[in-house]
């Protein structure tokens, strides 16, 4: 697994820019898992940098849902978490935040994840 560094100002600008769909989300959710899900590409409107975004909800508790902006660099293998946007799923010994709706967003450094 490599490392990427980004600065708090260049994950902002890569959550901030413009984008277009380049690949739409399918008409229904697909159930998997236990999880209604569906995805799309987008595409910066100035073409340098590509980006999915992730849609889950649970079968059962659809409050308990994640959505997710993933950014795909060109030049190396993997992709980025840059922002996931969730529903409250429940209590957790260390987070308290998990109760209500919550975002998820990276600061600094970036594990990719391939």
């Amino acid at each position: 697994m490599d490392d990427l560094l980004l600065s708090d100002q260049e994950i902002d600008e890569l959550i901030a820019c413009a984008k277009r769909i380049v690949e739409p989300p399918k008409k229904e959710m697909q159930l998997a898992s236990g999880h209604w899900r569906n995805d799309m590409k987008l595409q910066s409107d100035d073409g340098k940098y590509d980006f999915s975004v992730f849609m889950r909800k649970d079968e059962d508790f659809e409050e308990n849902f994640s959505i997710g902006l993933i950014y795909k660099p060109r030049d190396i293998r993997g992709e980025i978490h840059l922002l996931r946007c969730n529903g409250p799923h429940g209590p957790h010994v260390m987070f308290d935040h998990h109760n209500r709706f919550h975002i998820h967003k990276p600061n600094k450094r970036i594990l990719l994840q391939e």
